[in-house]
């Protein structure tokens, strides 16, 4: 019993000494601290005081000035310059009540702004409705800086800065503000900027490997040229050092590197004829829309007209055209839908029906139920096909072949009629191109399928892209689509005789206007096929032309020039007595090489645009394109033009008319002529074609029919 008393006391013991020792090294580690931090305090207190009034470098980055872009005689289409801009950067603790104060206070203070206005452009989801306020949509993501109003007064940036605490989100900022024309010039090949984190943001691969370059504001090429030729813009950013204390107040700038301004673009467009076309058309598409129902809903035009010597592109037009202007401050949305169908280039891809007035759904589902930029390039590609059959030895020069009115090929129900039912009697070559007979290019294309069987649609193939059917221009213009080959799927179905048969004539390649005008020029030189430029030359702000853009050939078809003279001479014959184009080209005094295309294509629209249900397709209708492609002068050919205009009806009547007046307005400022007209400044704001050349080319004369192509 007393051994276990023991026990437990001795334990107690062992206890109490280790409590002791954890007490003292307490008091030690405290004791220790407090020793620290007076020694800190006292010792070294004057020494962390100095240290943390100590000043810091900061770097400020400065927006490079954006180069500017010309026409080819040095008219300024796009310019950049500095402007005070109120800019709203939303923060997560604001709430609506916030918003609509902050619109509130800022519509008495802005001038020319409303609260309704300035709550949509801050674009926090509410807008103002029948004047209440309603949860929409945002239009781009939470945390960008959204610009309010440029151009701020001295009055308005004072009032901004002695009520921040008032306005949290507001600030002042300085923008480079990019202003186009409001002549609006080849708006849509010019292109337009966005915000350098607006295009990060929309996953461009070129603006993510590039993000040392940019502040996340600045504004960078989004489309077009300005896109394309985003390098040679841009310049490069300088900046300032500043010295800056511990509360980042600027004590002083240390250092200053300049930004260095970015190169300048002249242009090959000429702002004359480009602006002059533009105004043809908008005159008119009413007349052609008063001829009759089957052309009452063309509104669109897309029209290239290049240099067949150099490929350089006088005129690009992607009507209907619009501001691009928009872009400065960011479209609201209201803006942004009365423009959308005018935003993309439909010369080098697909554009979509101009369907406005109508908006939301009922636009969309408009769009289904007319086609877009992109058609069916019908009888325009007659020519290829009379080339590719003398060259391949399936028709001969001075051969002739009897029309039977309509041509059986494969099964009875296999039959190609000519636009009609005409029949043509005794074809060669050129009197076929004239002509636009469909049974002799469906004879051809038999002959073809005959001598190359299965390997007939890789030489259809070969022989256009050798023109530039099928395959990217190259154009110096970013998102260029390469067309459909329609024959390929035609051949894995019903075989090489119907897609060679069907090919012949057009109905089987859909085809950009900027390939249609490669292929024309590549006619005109004789199956040189250059590439089309629509920079002339880059020079740098102090005048220096760094890069004049010399013509590239691409590709070369190596065909007897006697062949290529019969392709040209029929071509001359369409704008001839007899010819399907003979009453556009009426009077012009140089002789044209053309060819007339109307291209029949089918409509499906669906039952639904809610395609997250299962949607049934019908055909709603038969419509006709206008096509048009052509060279002048035909001896020794200047200028292509190629024109496409969807719904057109017929092709001469419709893309022929534009084609003339392109000519027309050519001549008149530049010369079809082998010396160019000197330039005159008095010509560079055009005053429109005269009334006499006006109603030449107009809709409301009785048009010429030509040789529809059959599907």
């Amino acid at each position: 019993m007393f051994k276990h008393e023991e026990r437990e006391n001795e334990r107690a013991k062992q206890i109490f000494r280790r409590l002791n020792f954890l007490l003292i090294l307490i008091f030690l580690v405290f004791a220790l601290i407090i020793f620290r931090l007076s020694y800190i305090q006292v010792v070294k207190g004057e020494e962390y005081t100095v240290k943390a009034s100590r000043k810091s470098d900061q770097k400020v980055a400065i927006p490079a000035m954006r180069g500017n872009i010309y026409d080819r005689n040095g008219n300024l289409i796009v310019h950049s310059r500095g402007s005070f801009a109120a800019v709203f950067r939303e923060q997560d603790d604001m709430d609506k009540e916030h918003f609509i104060a902050v619109a509130t206070k800022l519509e008495k203070t802005l001038s020319g702004t409303t609260k309704e206005g300035l709550l949509e452009k801050m674009d926090v989801g509410l807008q103002y409705k029948n004047g209440q306020v309603v949860k929409v949509p945002r239009m781009t993501s939470k945390f960008l800086e959204k610009d309010l109003k440029y151009d701020l007064t001295q009055q308005e940036i004072a009032y901004l800065a002695e009520h921040r605490t008032e306005l949290k989100g507001v600030t002042v900022v300085t923008k480079p503000i990019r202003e186009y024309d409001k002549k609006q010039v080849a708006v849509q090949a010019v292109g337009y900027v966005r915000p350098f984190n607006v295009a990060d943001n929309q996953g461009i691969e070129f603006y993510r490997q590039q993000k040392d370059f940019y502040l996340p504001n600045q504004m960078v090429g989004y489309d077009g040229i300005e896109r394309s030729y985003e390098e040679e813009l841009r310049g490069e950013n300088g900046y300032r050092i500043y010295q800056v204390a511990a509360d980042q107040s600027i004590v002083r700038q240390i250092a200053e590197v300049p930004p260095k301004p970015g190169n300048n673009l002249y242009l090959s467009v000429d702002q004359r004829v480009q602006l002059e076309t533009s105004m043809f058309i908008k005159n008119f598409l009413p007349k052609l829309r008063a001829t009759g129902k089957n052309v009452g809903s063309a509104k669109n035009v897309y029209v290239v007209a290049m240099e067949v010597k150099t490929g350089k592109i006088v005129a690009m037009v992607s009507y209907p055209e619009y501001d691009p202007n928009i872009w400065a401050a960011g479209p609201d949305l209201k803006t942004y839908e009365k423009n959308q169908f005018s935003f993309t280039n439909g010369t080098i891809r697909s554009a979509p029906h101009d369907v406005r007035p109508k908006t939301g759904n009922a636009a969309v589902m408009e769009n289904y139920k007319h086609p877009a930029s992109i058609v069916p390039a019908g009888s325009v590609v007659k020519p290829s096909t009379v080339l590719m059959g003398l060259a391949e030895g399936v028709i001969y020069p001075g051969q002739y072949w009897s029309d039977p009115g309509a041509y059986r090929y494969g099964g009875a129900s296999d039959v190609i009629r000519n636009d009609s039912g005409h029949n043509y009697g005794s074809l060669n070559p050129q009197i076929a191109i004239q002509k636009s007979s469909n049974t002799y290019m469906a004879y051809v294309g038999h002959q073809l399928s005959r001598k190359h069987k299965k390997n007939s649609v890789p030489v259809l193939q070969k022989y256009l892209h050798a023109f530039g059917l099928g395959v990217k221009t190259g154009v110096d213009l970013p998102g260029e689509s390469s067309g459909g080959e329609d024959f390929l799927t035609m051949n894995k179905k019903y075989g090489p005789l119907a897609a060679m048969v069907q090919s012949s004539f057009g109905q089987q390649g859909r085809y950009t206007t900027m390939q249609l005008a490669q292929y024309a020029a590549t006619i005109a030189n004789k199956g040189v096929r250059l590439k089309p430029q629509v920079v002339d030359r880059i020079v740098d702000s102090k005048g220096k032309t760094i890069r004049a853009l010399k013509p590239e050939v691409l590709n070369k078809l190596d065909v007897p020039d006697s062949y290529w003279n019969i392709v040209h001479r029929g071509m001359v014959m369409v704008t001839q007595p007899g010819g399907t184009a003979n009453r556009v080209f009426a009077g012009f005094p140089y002789s044209v090489a053309a060819k007339t295309g109307t291209s029949q294509q089918d409509i499906y629209v669906p039952d639904s645009i809610d395609f997250s249900k299962k949607v049934n397709w019908h055909k709603y209708r038969e419509i006709n394109n206008g096509v048009f492609i052509s060279f002048a002068p035909a001896d020794n050919p200047k200028l292509a033009v190629a024109v496409v205009v969807p719904e057109g009806g017929y092709g001469s009547g419709s893309a022929g008319q534009v084609a003339r007046a392109v000519y027309d307005i050519y001549e008149k400022y530049i010369g079809l002529g082998p010396t160019d007209k000197p330039y005159n400044p008095a010509t560079a704001v055009p005053g429109g074609i005269d009334a006499k050349k006006e109603k030449k080319a107009g809709a409301g004369e009785q048009v010429q029919k030509e040789s529809r192509s059959q599907r």
